[in-house]
C-alpha cells in the first residue's frame, strides 16, 4: 500500500511540474526574440537572398573557350597537309551585357530582401496583436472575476434580506441570475486565453505556453499625420519592393535593348605553312543580329510592358498604403480620445457610484434595482476603458508595420 501511495505521489509532482514549466512568463520582445529565431518562413527567406546573391555569380557567364586544330590542303595524311592551324577560339556577348545582366540581378537581391524585411514586420505585428489580446482577455477576466464576487456577496445579502421579509424573490432570482452570467462570462474569458495562447504558441513554434508577464497598459505618443506618411513611402518594405520591381523592370528592358548589340569573337592560332611552324594569326569576328524582329523585338516589348505594370502597381500600392495611414490614424486618435476620457473622468465617477451604491443599498436606502443598475455601469465602465486601451495599442501597432518602424 505505502509503494502505491509513493507512485501515485511521485506521479503528482511530476505532474503539477509539468503544467509549472508548461505555462512560461515572458514579455513581448522575449516572445518576438523567440518567434523570429524559430520561424520557417524567417529562415527560407533568408536562404532566399543567399540563393539570388548566388545567382548573381552567372552574371558574368562568359562561354567555355574552344581549342581547335584546322588542317588544310591534305594529301594521303594529316602530316602531308599544306597548313595547319591550332588555336582558341572564345566568344564573348558584347561587354556592356554583361553589367546589365548583374544590375537585373541586384534588383531582384534587393527585392528578396525587403520580402525578408515584410516577413519580419509582419511576424513581429502578428506577435505584437496576439500578445496584447491576451493581455486584455486577461485584464477582463480578472474584471468579470471581481465583478463575479460583487454578485456572490449581492446575493448573499439577498438572501438574507429574502429570509427576514425585507426583499422580494425577485431579487434573489436577478441576484441568482447576474452570478451564473458572470460564472458563463469567466468560462468564455478563460476559454479565449487558451486559443490566444496556442496562437502565440504557434508564431513562437515552440512546444509550450507563456504568459504575459506585463499588464495591459497605454503610453501616450504623439503623432503627426504627414510625418508618417512620409516614413511609410520611405520605409515601408512592401513599397520598397514594388520599387525595386521596377528597377528590375527598366534594368531588363535596358538588357534587352542591349543583346541588339552584336557578340564578338576572338580566335588566335598558330599556324604551320609548308613546313614552317612560326606563323601566328588573330581574327575578330562580330555576331550581328539580322533577325532582331523576332526574339530581341519580342524581348523588349516584354520588359516594356513589365516597367509599365510595375509603374502601375507601386503607384497604386502608394494610394492604398496612403488610405491605410489616414483610416489607421483615425482609429488612432479616437482610441485616444476615449482612453483619455476613461482614465481622466469616467473610471473616478464609475468607481465612486459602485462605492455609494453598495453602501446605500446594504442600509436599505436603494433597491435591487438601482443596485444592479450601479454594477453594470461599473462593469461596463471598465471593460470600456480595458477595450478603449487594446485599440490603442492596435492602432500603434498598425501604423508601426504601414510605417516599417517603432513609435515613441
Amino acid at each position: 500500500m505505502r509503494i502505491i501511495k509513493l507512485i501515485l505521489l511521485t506521479a503528482g509532482i511530476l505532474f503539477l511540474g509539468k503544467e509549472v514549466i508548461s505555462q512560461t512568463k515572458m514579455n513581448l520582445d522575449e516572445v518576438i526574440r523567440i518567434s523570429i529565431e524559430n520561424n520557417p518562413s524567417i529562415k527560407s527567406s533568408r536562404f532566399n537572398i543567399e540563393k539570388e546573391k548566388a545567382i548573381n555569380l552567372k552574371s558574368f557567364n562568359i562561354p567555355k573557350p574552344e581549342l581547335f586544330i584546322e588542317y588544310e590542303g591534305v594529301q594521303g595524311s594529316l602530316n602531308n597537309a599544306d597548313s595547319r592551324k591550332i588555336g582558341i577560339l572564345q566568344m564573348i556577348e558584347f561587354p556592356t551585357n554583361y553589367f546589365l545582366r548583374s544590375d537585373v540581378q541586384e534588383s531582384q537581391i534587393k527585392v528578396a530582401e525587403e520580402e525578408l524585411n515584410s516577413s519580419l514586420i509582419s511576424l513581429r505585428t502578428n506577435v505584437k496583436l496576439n500578445y496584447y489580446n491576451l493581455l486584455l482577455l486577461n485584464e477582463l477576466l480578472k474584471t468579470s472575476k471581481e465583478n463575479y464576487k460583487i454578485y456572490e456577496d449581492f446575493l448573499f445579502t439577498a438572501e438574507k434580506k429574502y429570509e427576514v421579509g425585507e426583499s422580494s424573490n425577485l431579487e434573489v432570482l436577478g441576484a441568482r441570475v447576474n452570478k451564473i452570467k458572470f460564472e458563463n462570462e469567466i468560462k468564455n474569458l478563460e476559454s479565449e486565453i487558451k486559443s490566444s495562447q496556442s496562437e502565440i504558441k504557434t508564431l513562437m513554434n515552440v512546444d509550450y505556453e507563456i504568459s504575459p508577464a506585463e499588464e495591459i497598459s497605454y503610453t501616450e505618443i504623439s503623432l503627426n499625420k504627414t510625418e508618417l506618411l512620409s516614413k511609410a513611402y520611405s520605409n515601408n518594405p512592401e513599397l520598397k519592393m514594388l520599387n525595386f520591381q521596377k528597377e528590375k523592370s527598366s534594368n531588363k528592358l535596358s538588357l534587352s535593348k542591349g543583346e541588339l548589340l552584336p557578340d564578338i569573337s576572338f580566335k588566335y592560332f598558330r599556324q604551320k605553312i609548308a613546313g614552317d611552324n612560326n606563323y601566328w594569326g588573330m581574327e575578330v569576328g562580330l555576331g550581328v543580329p539580322l533577325w532582331f524582329w523576332w526574339e530581341q523585338s519580342g524581348n523588349i516589348k516584354e520588359s516594356d510592358y513589365e516597367l509599365k505594370i510595375a509603374s502601375s502597381e507601386e503607384i497604386g500600392f502608394r494610394k492604398s498604403l496612403e488610405n491605410e495611414i489616414n483610416v489607421t490614424f483615425e482609429e488612432y486618435e479616437n482610441s485616444l480620445r476615449q482612453v483619455k476620457f476613461f482614465n481622466e473622468q469616467a473610471l473616478r465617477e464609475a468607481d465612486e457610484i459602485l462605492r455609494q451604491s453598495r453602501i446605500s443599498y446594504d442600509e436599505g436606502a436603494i433597491g435591487y434595482v438601482e443596485y444592479l443598475q450601479s454594477l453594470n455601469i461599473a462593469y461596463e465602465t471598465r471593460t470600456q476603458y480595458l477595450n478603449s486601451i487594446y485599440n490603442y495599442n492596435q492602432s500603434i501597432i498598425k501604423l508601426e508595420k504601414l510605417t516599417s518602424g517603432d513609435l515613441k
